[in-house]
């Protein structure tokens, strides 16, 4: 053996080999789990094409109610004992005192408040045109006016919101400054859920024997209050847990509060639509999944069969009744096969990206199920719109640990908004590498996904938006247009004109509004916007991001790359940025650069001789 020749250390070339094979065989698992998972739904639906009909739920007791026609009489059920007037009282006043003792050591100033209450009495004025532009209903007959609203709208800020600033104090995460803020922030959503059970309300004009029967027995008042004893009802359950409350519970709730009047027998109109009336409340308040233009073909026989199973097993039911039927949708998901391998660059997730090379448009959606997903008929990718809701502290994933969802989706929104140029990436990078990054005097926390985070100098950053630097920092942000609930709620930018609706009775909206248009509010602005930004500051990535990072979006992130690997570019423009192959980008290019030189010079040339 030649001494005077070093050994060679053969440890870096074995670990990137251990590297490479662990991706593999991760990549391999999860390809074969994939296939597995849809060879056995391929059989299932070989094997038995109508089992998920016969076995639905929804459709037996409609079935079981259509053979034995309309029921005429209610089943037999012993009187609700009634609370005295004053034990009402009290109850309602004990949930308001620990709302206000809460806010205590977190005052508004006058400023604060004067602008919230400004922000709501200009909503509930203006509540018939906000309804028109985001409902998908034109009636105008409506059941809710300013007065009913604000009559009601201290305990239904209580009642639907407060639970997200419990639980956020619970779990050590930072608060709004003030009640003003928080109560400000929640108009958007409050809009929403109102536009959605007025939308419901139309359902009670029934067509009976050719004729018109008005079943819309409920006024504005025990529609609120129905709301408002949901709302607590439904925040009283474990947060890591399902909650175990029934529709009975619930009605019986009413009941006993005087809210609603326990039907005469021979009376079980008034039962069912109390109990839609109970399951719309149920559903307006999830911004997790859908809410449909139509409710559900719940019928009274449903909903005695199923009146003693918790909330969450009938919301199970209707999921798979939703599943198993097929309904005419304007705009579907486009369907995508998931990506099998194991990373992707965090570049080619960027809102320039998708818009650029991926020719998507972005849109905003009002519930989680969409986020992230592309739409044929409107070629959009969908964001959600609402991440305050997960301000509750809920998580879609089961784990053996507490991790709220709104994590991960801050996560999400980094990656479609962190900054794409050389320059506003070195901007951010110097920013989080302060000792202290605030926006409008709160400090953002960052998050322990932050790779490789360094403390530089001793200097502070504020996101300051007259700051050319903060500008260049939000540019993949500004790219998008203003969220159309946001627009609406807050009165930016001529909402009534610029929010348009994507199809008739289609609850989606779009608007070509500029998200730059967001900063006339400032310094009010909405905490969704707000955490949106903050997640760009909070958040950073390794070159090469892991999908097993993202449990609950991960999927979502996989079939979006495999659109990305699936797209070919059809203009110059999306050629330009098209860096999936870097040889194939440089051979390109610099083929073109050159060939356009060579013109130049043969044009100069011809010119040349032309003279001479």
């Amino acid at each position: 053996m030649d001494e005077s020749r070093p050994e060679q250390d053969n440890s870096a070339t074995s670990d990137q080999s251990t590297v490479a094979a662990m991706q593999n065989l991760t990549a391999s698992i999860q390809s074969l789990v994939r296939l597995l998972h849809e060879e056995r739904e391929r059989r299932e639906c070989q094997v038995k094409p109508k089992s998920a009909k016969d076995s639905d739920p929804v459709l037996k007791a409609l079935s079981e109610e259509i053979a034995a026609g309309r029921p005429t009489h209610i089943p037999e059920e012993n009187p609700v004992e009634l609370m005295s007037q004053e034990e009402i009282d009290e109850r309602n006043e004990s949930y308001r005192e620990k709302y206000t003792a809460f806010w205590k050591d977190l005052p508004s100033t006058p400023v604060d408040i004067k602008t919230t209450d400004d922000a709501y009495q200009w909503a509930f004025d203006l509540y018939p045109q906000i309804y028109h532009s985001l409902g998908w209903h034109k009636n105008d007959d409506l059941l809710f006016d300013a007065d009913s609203l604000t009559k009601h709208r201290e305990d239904l800020l209580e009642a639907l919101f407060a639970v997200e600033a419990y639980r956020r104090k619970q779990f050590d995460c930072p608060l709004e400054p003030s009640r003003a803020a928080f109560e400000y922030s929640r108009l958007p959503r409050l809009l929403l859920i109102l536009a959605r059970l007025e939308a419901r309300r139309n359902d009670g004009l029934e067509c009976r024997d050719g004729g018109c029967v008005d079943c819309r027995y409920f006024g504005a008042d025990q529609t609120l209050q129905v709301l408002i004893e949901v709302g607590r009802t439904l925040h009283h359950d474990k947060y890591w847990g399902a909650n175990d409350t029934t529709l009975q519970e619930l009605l019986h709730r009413c009941y006993a509060r005087r809210i609603l009047s326990q039907p005469n027998a021979d009376n079980p109109d008034v039962l069912r639509y109390q109990f839609h009336l109970i399951y719309d409340c149920l559903g307006a308040l999830n911004f997790t999944s859908r809410f449909l233009e139509l409710r559900d073909a719940l019928c009274l026989t449903f909903y005695t069969k199923y009146q003693t199973e918790p909330i969450h097993k009938v919301f199970d039911m209707v999921k798979c009744h939703r599943s198993s039927m097929k309904g005419i949708e304007e705009f579907k998901e486009l369907p995508l096969e998931e990506f099998s391998g194991p990373t992707f660059s965090p570049d080619i997730l960027t809102v320039q990206y998708l818009q650029d090379f991926g020719g998507l448009r972005i849109e905003w959606t009002d519930n989680l199920d969409d986020h992230l997903k592309i739409f044929t008929g409107r070629n959009a990718l969908r964001i959600f719109a609402h991440p305050t809701f997960f301000y509750n502290c809920r998580d879609l994933v089961e784990r053996d640990y507490i991790e709220p969802l709104h994590l991960e989706l801050s996560r999400t929104y980094a990656l479609l908004f962190k900054p794409s140029s050389r320059l506003a990436l070195r901007l951010l990078k110097e920013a989080t590498r302060s000792n202290e990054i605030t926006w409008l005097g709160r400090k953002i926390d960052p998050s322990s996904h932050r790779p490789g985070m360094e403390q530089g100098t001793s200097k502070s950053f504020d996101v300051d938006l007259a700051k050319p630097s903060t500008t260049r920092i939000l540019e993949n942000f500004h790219r998008c247009s203003l969220p159309p609930s946001i627009q609406a709620a807050y009165n930016v930018a001529n909402p009534f004109d610029n929010v348009k609706n994507t199809s008739f009775f289609n609850q989606h909206k779009f608007t070509t509004s500029s998200m730059r248009q967001i900063h006339a509010l400032a310094p009010y602005y909405p905490e969704d916007i707000t955490f949106m930004i903050m997640s760009i500051f909070q958040n950073g990535f390794h070159s090469n991001e892991a999908f097993i990072d993202y449990e609950y979006f991960g999927p979502r992130l996989r079939r979006l790359k495999t659109y990305l690997d699936n797209h070919q570019p059809t203009t110059l423009k999306q050629l330009w940025f098209d860096r999936r192959d870097a040889r194939a980008w440089w051979t390109f290019w610099g083929g073109a650069f050159f060939l356009f030189v060579f013109a130049v010079l043969a044009a100069v040339n011809v010119r040349f001789l032309a003279v001479h």
